[in-house]
């Protein structure tokens, strides 16, 4: 199994769910070989967004969880033309999703990862890069060098 974080198959540029749960699930299905249970991760993920709206606003929502149901840390990157429903904290739809998937007992990797999407995300220049990003290996490119800085 390959080890990267982020992978061209798990990039999806043209999600047409329009509702945050649907959503969810529809980007863990795309990571399913890195799940032992692709329902049970979503239930994880659905109990953290109970706690509070992980769309961080301007278009982007970062849902995460650490869960015993993750086999590999894994980045799920989800585009969506026409908007998702997420409850965001500017209550504006969104457009780029990151669903982060990290294994019970990894540490904090889960708080790097999130911290990494959420500085690359303010820089106007990089959001603009993924945003007008036709091609899954663009994408993949653009946040591996990211990973690696």
């Amino acid at each position: 199994m390959n080890d990267k974080l982020f992978d061209v198959k798990y990039i999806d540029l043209n999600v047409v769910t329009t509702e945050k749960f649907a959503t969810i699930k529809h980007l863990a299905n795309l990571m399913e070989e890195r799940l032992v249970d692709v329902d049970k991760y979503v239930e994880d993920v659905k109990t953290r967004e109970s706690m509070s709206t992980t769309g961080i606003g301007d278009g982007v929502a970062i849902p995460h969880a650490k869960s015993s149901w993750v086999k590999k840390p894994t980045v799920v990157v989800g585009k969506s033309l026409k908007g998702i429903e997420w409850q965001s904290l500017d209550d504006e739809p969104v457009h780029m999703v990151f669903l982060i998937a990290v294994p019970e007992g990894n540490g904090n990797e889960h708080l790097k990862i999130l911290q990494m999407l959420a500085v690359s995300i303010m820089d106007d220049d990089f959001k603009e890069e993924l945003e007008n990003a036709t091609d899954e290996k663009v994408i993949e490119k653009l946040l591996l060098d990211r990973t690696n800085n």
